[in-house]
């Protein structure tokens, strides 16, 4: 049941870009933006920059939304018409949020 280990491991990378995305955005494109107007004397490189940022956040939002449950292969946290970032357990099989691959 080695499938379930690496599951949440596949979890914890796809939660931590995400995090990264949203809270690496204002120092990291801000610290560009100034560097890149002192050099080049204008502002274009860091809009770039933080839209291109943004396309990133979404692309890490995508992929952790679309995490799929170790046991019942549907995604994690959302069905339908129903989404739930925080849960705990899974939204179709009821699976706790990383469940030991013995658990029943």
């Amino acid at each position: 049941m080695a499938e379930y280990t690496e599951a949440w491991r596949e979890y914890r990378k796809r939660r931590n870009l995400v995090l990264f995305a949203f809270l690496g955005y204002m120092p990291i494109v801000g610290l560009f933006g100034i560097l890149t107007i002192q050099v080049f004397k204008t502002t274009t490189p860091a809009f770039v920059a933080a839209f291109s940022w943004m396309a990133f956040y979404a692309v890490a939002g995508i992929r952790f939304h679309a995490f799929t449950c170790p046991r019942c292969d549907r995604w994690f946290f959302a069905k339908w018409c129903y989404r739930n970032t925080f849960a705990q357990q899974g939204v179709h099989c009821g699976l706790p949020k990383y469940a030991d691959p013995n658990s029943s």
